[in-house]
């Protein structure tokens, strides 16, 4: 079995490579688009998201859990693999189609239309998205490699080929040949430890109830931020959809880190629970949440703190409108941490993804609500969007609470306990950094003024939490600093 450690720390390179190439790419083409081209590329991204989990058809999540069980068995995983991956190529095919037709039906502009054709490519590349037996196989060395040579490669591409305010089609071309090419080297690559069989009917019908369970499952998930986005391009102008895309992109790019280390233990915690060992299982939960905490909470409270200047970093002046969009997205991630740990550590990897559907539907049902009530009254700002999205998402948590304790399905006391504890430091960033904003004034134009205020609030912050910390006596920043001290002693 492959060290977590390694597993974590080649999955966290992968997630900063996800992160490091895309901040400078969105840097570079914020400054070149046109904004309202940018503006309808967002739109044409957000139609071609409704559609992407029709294609997976929950093979995704299922795949890790189930292949992460049989991988031992050369058999049982060729014939899971083959049911699997015929399932995807299917469910591609057909939502490909209906992608086709429905298309003029969203929208009446021709360049938002070529745009989704030329998207389209990244649905057609479904067929051979299956990173789930790259993950159920823990080979994140290969994944770090690959998306290393993706992303040099698309950034190049991207550099040469853009150059003009206009140069829209060509960014599409590129995002689209990329993805593409990622999803079939991971497919070449699986190829030599799996072989295609003759799949029995019945297998198929043995897999369409989880497989709709997760389906979903997926598509409950877009009645959040891509329903907001769906409502926002329908009423507000489309630079208002670039804010909520670009805030909800920065705050998933950065916390997609942290996410990243801990999405690993997702096949071990199902190996746990394939061999009934429950203790293993819980110390996993209460290790892998407390770490989440430890760096999702700063994450997300220091981006609340200083998310218009994130912005103008990542975006320039033209978009600084859109600061409070990253405040509020980057608030929303603390909470969204805690889902993850709930929603997929708990409930989808015990089997309950129809419950886990349901309960996402619930929210899914309660932010279209707020949503629609945003829509009647005229409201464009996007901001006001996320914010009915964050209160389904606390009713979301709420229910899933609820469904943990009444089942018994592990003791959250410490999970609870450690996203209390972080939050609960981590709001002293505010006050410090409205104190460094009053010391150190900026106008938010790129100078040093600008510079000093970031660095200054980000130092205090930073000598604060670890303060905070020492005083409380935390267990995971002691056993951080214990095993630094004792690798620079050794």
């Amino acid at each position: 079995m492959k060290d977590i450690r390694l597993n974590a720390l080649a999955n966290t390179l992968v997630r900063l490579l996800n992160i490091f190439f895309p901040l400078i790419t969105t840097a570079y083409l914020s400054r070149i688009l046109s904004k309202q081209l940018y503006g309808e590329f967002n739109i044409a991204n957000t139609y071609l998201n409704w559609f992407i989990p029709f294609a997976t058809l929950g093979v995704y999540n299922y795949g890790i859990r189930e292949i992460s069980k049989v991988k031992d068995n050369a058999e049982k995983l060729n014939t899971m693999f083959s049911t699997l991956f015929y399932i995807s190529l299917f469910c591609t095919a057909v939502t490909t189609v209906f992608y086709i037709i429905i298309m003029p039906i969203y929208s009446k502009s021709p360049s938002v239309h070529l745009l989704m054709l030329i998207l389209g490519v990244q649905l057609i590349a479904q067929i051979f998205y299956i990173e789930w037996i790259n993950e159920a196989f823990e080979n994140y060395t290969f994944l770090f490699y690959k998306t290393l040579f993706i992303r040099i490669l698309m950034l190049v591409s991207i550099f040469a080929f853009v150059k003009e305010a206009d140069d829209i089609v060509q960014y599409a071309i590129i995002m689209s040949a990329s993805q593409f090419l990622n999803y079939f080297l991971s497919y070449l690559w699986i190829k030599k430890d799996v072989k295609f069989v003759k799949v029995p009917l019945e297998n198929f019908k043995h897999l369409i109830k989880p497989l709709i369970g997760l389906f979903l499952l997926a598509n409950a998930g877009m009645l959040y931020t891509n329903l907001d986005l769906t409502f926002v391009s329908k009423i507000g102008a489309p630079e208002q959809v670039s804010y909520y895309a670009n805030g909800q992109r920065m705050i998933m790019l950065i916390s997609g880190v942290i996410s990243g280390a801990i999405s690993v233990s997702v096949p071990r915690l199902s190996y746990y629970i394939g061999l009934e060992d429950e203790k293993s299982y819980q110390d996993l939960i209460n290790k892998s949440s407390s770490i989440f905490s430890f760096f999702m909470a700063p994450i997300g409270m220091g981006l609340v703190a200083l998310g218009v200047h994130a912005t103008v970093i990542m975006y320039g002046t033209r978009y600084m409108a859109g600061g409070i969009v990253t405040q509020v997205f980057a608030f929303r991630a603390i909470s969204w941490a805690l889902e993850i740990v709930m929603g997929t550590q708990v409930i989808l990897i015990r089997g309950f993804e129809n419950k886990l559907s349901i309960f996402y539907i619930i929210g899914g049902i309660c932010n279209f609500i707020f949503d629609s009530i945003l829509f009647a009254f005229g409201v464009s700002s996007p901001q006001y969007y996320i914010m009915t999205t964050l209160l389904s998402e606390y009713i979301l948590l709420f229910i899933e609470y609820s469904f943990i304790k009444k089942n018994n399905l592990v003791d959250l006391k410490i999970v609870i306990h450690s996203f209390r504890k972080y939050t609960f430091i981590t709001v002293g960033f505010l006050p410090l950094s409205f104190l460094v904003n009053h010391l150190i004034p900026t106008d938010m134009n790129m100078g040093i003024p600008f510079i000093l205020n970031i660095a200054v609030a980000i130092i205090v912050c930073c000598v604060y939490y670890g303060i905070a910390l020492i005083v409380t006596k935390d267990e995971v920043f002691m056993e951080m600093f214990n095993k630094v001290k004792g690798r620079l002693h050794g």
